[in-house]
């Protein structure tokens, strides 16, 4: 896998395989994404709130096609990066598929949005591979250039679904017994209902309670986790 020269993690555990879906549509995305990264050339813009999993399916995206195709250059860039200027993306034509995480960081500048029209063209034209996540879609974002909000008007957008309660507890769950603790369903909703309801966040944590338990040799109650996370 070719990198940028940039201070850019590309983090292990982001597979698709650990994506928490939740609903069909989510999933449908995931098979999509694992089917582009197969081979099957494609132009997907992917969107949804913070915490959602934009930057996980990217990442899982660029694992996937690196390991099917070894001798083939992905590229994988988050736009919130503060090192990143807009002539950076013009070498990115030379790559096989192309992936920009945070689109919305950039828009509102005529360089940026002009190279990022340059480069959809190109890769177009190369019938190349071309994912953008963003925080909402292309016809609610503010572009100085039509042209480019309509080449992105033109990808094949999905929306990410955030999930469900139930789906939370269930993912807090699996994810403490992974660590080997017992989390109840009453503590799993006691945190939801007490805290930021992100993934993100509750990874967070699942990490600082599993630290607390095995300092104190206590399990995961109510009390406890109110004690530890001061609430």
């Amino acid at each position: 896998m070719q990198q940028l020269p940039l201070d850019i993690e590309i983090k292990a555990e982001s597979t698709f395989g650990n994506f928490v879906a939740g609903g069909e549509a989510n999933s449908q995305l995931v098979s999509i994404l694992q089917q582009t990264a197969q081979g099957q050339s494609d132009f997907i813009y992917v969107y949804g709130e913070p915490g959602t999993g934009r930057t996980h399916l990217l990442q899982a995206f660029t694992h996937n096609f690196s390991e099917a195709f070894p001798q083939k250059l992905v590229a994988y860039l988050p736009l919130d990066n503060q090192q990143l200027v807009p002539t950076m993306v013009d070498g990115l034509a030379g790559f096989d598929a192309v992936c920009l995480d945070g689109i919305e960081h950039c828009l509102g500048d005529k360089e940026w949005e002009t190279a990022f029209f340059n480069l959809y063209n190109q890769l177009k034209e190369q019938g190349k591979t071309f994912l953008i996540a963003a925080n909402q879609s292309p016809q609610n974002l503010e572009f100085t250039l039509a042209d480019l909000k309509s080449r992105l008007s033109a990808m094949l957008i999905h929306a990410i679904q955030p999930l469900s309660d139930d789906d939370k507890r269930r993912f807090l769950q699996t994810k403490a017994k992974e660590r080997g603790l017992e989390l109840s369903e009453d503590v799993a909703t006691y945190l939801l209902s007490r805290q930021q309801r992100d993934l993100p966040h509750l990874i967070e944590l699942l990490e600082q309670l599993d630290h607390a338990s095995l300092q104190a040799k206590r399990r995961l109650t109510i009390p406890f986790v109110k004690q530890v996370l001061e609430l």
